[in-house]
């Protein structure tokens, strides 16, 4: 790392401090911040330095130019200048206080509008010279709701006013904008005169780069001339900022790759012999043409003398299991272990009944390692392992314990591969020698996206559903629709059916007031469904009791499964017709097409029905003609375009790219969960340009590292230490 100041523009009068000791410090310790906004921030995801420098605007209001207050116009963003004229606050009919300020000019009268902020009556005085600043409404009245305001000296006169672009961040309710722009400004400060330029100069000019220390300038309108801060200059400063981070999650994946890749390789698969053939032959269906093309690309990989990585994606019930378990067999057969890690244990357990059942006959060993697995059993399949017994092992985070030795691992599948990410893949992997990954997931992952958080696997994608699959119709309904759901509910029931019915949290929350299941369980069972067998799961329920449940629903014991997110994945039953989500605004749209992906196995109509509980969205209610009178209660459209796309279409490709769209990268994926630094401004949808720039320079550099500049390496270095913590040290950039 970085241990000396390498800024000349770093007081000479202050100890020398390391670029970590200054932006990793925290941001309790810069002028006007302290304890408690400090606490504040935390909440915004800005703690240290380096988190103030890298909170980006999310847009730039044009303060270059102040109008006539008779010259707004609505929906339009205008500065406005006038001295204040009245003061008032009042409470409303729901007990929020409304605080409205007027300021007048020559021309005109316009409102500065507050809700339920009532110390902002405080901060004005009757002939005070303001600037309002914000989006205006001409009616019922001209008004700015939560304006920026700029209270400004006696002295003070309108054609001497020198505005700029103001950066605009997202904010608490315990922070104004001007406070936040204050800490920014501190941050920046402080800290960048420790941010380094890591491409070679030569790299900036052939790419019209700019340079880093000057881009973050431009982005924040910090110390920059106010005449330069045009909407120009800022898109340069977001380009530069967005190669920022494309490059640095490029290098760093690219780095992972060739350092595993000098890792040996020892195993050596058989084509696939009698064991894969019978089985393939002995299903109950036949493959898919697209299981078929992945089937022969996985095939090539393993009997290929280099390790196969390589990524299967597909939507859900496309069939990506049976491809795994064929994988599986192929490297059993030539005398090799094989592991499926999956993410939950209810999924790991599901895996271990599927597979047991579809190996049935065939002489292959399978265990299932998990959490909850018994003292006695565990140290027997443990023992089993160690002797490099061909079998295949079904585990969650179990399997990459210290005390699990699987020395004959020749292929390890992950399923639901974002669930884990980038370092608990390696560590399934092992350190020592290379083995065969395969990773799969129903997320179907736009390519901008499998460029970065996937960039160092090959993609294999099953773009076909089974024949005969019937695609699932979905409703979104208000709550007060739910007793026509439950009688339809009833219905199905009575025809022999199963329905799901699922809620975000377990337990009643002050902070976040939603459904929980618990309650909502012993409503359902005791008052709403008194006659029908309910269910209950979710993450706190003890592992066997858990499967117990689970057991009943499959065996059709259980009329009604009522259930958290933890069905989200690999839960097959396929008498089950009916999905009810609660509270399916507070779902992101790959989560929801997962859970719609647990109905519509068996062959029969399928109904999803997703409850939109959010107040501010008003229901458009439109009955179509049908001949299933059931449905026409159903039948509602929404103003929550999410929700719409989910009734819209069954398509998980086009689902997920909507998802990534609304909701960003680190939403989208959990970005913790995936080992790569979160997007902070970069688009994967818009700036796929720049992403590809940022792969090409990498990969470029990457080649010619011996050419490099040792301390060319040793920033880049530095810049890579800082995106990825500890989980990249002991890589050699150079």
């Amino acid at each position: 790392m970085n241990k000396s100041n390498p800024n000349s523009e770093v007081s000479k009068a202050e100890p020398a401090l390391s670029a970590d000791e200054v932006l990793d410090s925290s941001i309790q310790f810069l002028k006007g911040v302290g304890p408690k906004r400090a606490f504040t921030l935390k909440k915004c995801g800005v703690d240290t330095v380096w988190d103030a420098i890298n909170y980006f605007p999310y847009r730039h209001e044009d303060r270059r130019k102040i109008i006539h207050i008779r010259d707004v116009e609505n929906g339009e963003f205008a500065t406005v200048y006038g001295l204040v004229d009245t003061i008032a606050s009042r409470k409303m009919r729901n007990r929020k206080t409304l605080v409205q300020v007027s300021i007048k000019d020559a021309s005109g009268i316009i409102y500065g509008v507050w809700f339920n902020q009532r110390w902002m009556k405080d901060k004005f005085k009757k002939g005070q010279k303001v600037l309002f600043s914000g989006k205006v409404q001409t009616s019922p009245s001209t008004q700015i709701s939560n304006p920026a305001v700029e209270i400004l000296p006696e002295d003070f006169f309108p054609e001497d006013y020198e505005g700029t672009l103001i950066p605009i961040y997202r904010l608490t309710e315990e922070i104004n904008a001007l406070a936040m722009r204050k800490v920014i400004q501190a941050a920046l400060e402080r800290g960048l005169p420790y941010v380094e330029e890591y491409l070679p100069e030569k790299v900036l000019k052939q790419f019209s780069i700019m340079p880093l220390r000057e881009a973050y300038k431009i982005i924040h309108s910090y110390d920059y001339p106010a005449e330069e801060l045009t909407e120009q200059n800022i898109a340069i400063a977001r380009r530069r900022i967005v190669i920022d981070e494309f490059f640095v999650i490029a290098m760093g994946l690219l780095m992972k790759r060739r350092r595993t890749e000098q890792l040996p390789y020892l195993i050596h698969h058989k084509k696939p012999g009698k064991l894969v053939k019978d089985f393939i032959k002995n299903l109950s269906f036949i493959l898919t043409n697209a299981q078929k093309k992945v089937l022969k690309e996985i095939f090539d990989d393993l009997v290929n003398n280099k390790p196969m990585n390589r990524l299967l994606q597909g939507d859900v019930g496309s069939g990506k299991t049976i491809v795994a378990l064929t994988a599986m067999l192929a490297t059993v057969d030539g005398g090799y272990q094989a592991a499926i890690m999956a993410p939950t244990e209810v999924l790991a357990r599901q895996h271990f009944k599927t597979i047991s059942n579809q190996l049935r006959g065939t002489g292959v060993k399978i265990n299932v390692l998990t959490g909850s697995t018994k003292a006695k059993e565990k140290r027997e399949i443990l023992e089993s392992l160690a002797e490099g017994e061909p079998q295949i092992i079904i585990g969650t985070h179990a399997l990459i314990q210290s005390n699990v030795q699987i020395p004959e691992l020749g292929l390890a599948v992950i399923d639901e591969q974002h669930k884990f990410g980038v370092m608990q893949r390696n560590q399934l992997r092992g350190e020592t020698n290379q083995i065969d990954v395969l990773v799969m997931t129903a997320t179907p992952i736009p390519r901008s996206l499998a460029l970065t958080v996937y960039g160092d696997l090959t993609i294999s994608t099953i773009d076909e559903l089974p024949k005969g699959r019937i695609p699932i119709k979905t409703y979104v309904i208000r709550p007060e629709k739910l007793s026509r759901v439950w009688e339809f509910i009833r219905k199905q029931v009575n025809q022999g059916k199963q329905a799901y019915i699922v809620y975000p949290l377990i337990d009643e929350s002050d902070k976040m007031p939603l459904k929980p299941a618990v309650a909502m369980y012993e409503e359902l069972k005791d008052k709403i469904f008194p006659e029908l067998k309910v269910g209950l799961v979710h993450g706190r329920v003890k592992a066997d009791k858990k499967e117990t449940v689970m057991d009943l629903f499959r065996e059709g014991k259980i009329d009604i499964l009522v259930s958290t997110t933890v069905i989200e994945v690999g839960i097959d039953v396929p008498n089950a017709t009916v999905m009810v989500i609660e509270e399916a605004h507070r779902f992101g749209l790959a989560q929801l097409h997962q859970l719609r992906g647990r109905i519509g196995r068996g062959g029969e109509t399928s109904y999803c029905v997703l409850v939109n509980n959010e107040k501010e969205d008003p229901p458009v209610w439109k009955y179509k003609k049908n001949k299933e009178p059931v449905q026409q209660d159903l039948i509602e459209t929404t103003s929550n375009s999410r929700l719409a796309i989910m009734a819209e279409t069954n398509d998980g490709f086009r689902i997920a790219e909507e998802d990534l769209k609304i909701r960003g990268p680190g939403e989208f994926f959990g970005i913790e969960q995936t080992g790569v630094p979160a997007l902070k401004l970069a688009n994967l949808i818009g700036d796929e340009e720049e992403l590809r720039l940022s792969r090409h320079i990498a990969d470029t550099l990457y080649q010619y590292r011996d050419t490099l500049k040792p301390e060319t390496r040793e920033k880049i270095r530095n810049r890579l230490f800082r995106a990825f913590g500890k989980t990249i040290r002991g890589v050699d950039a150079g």
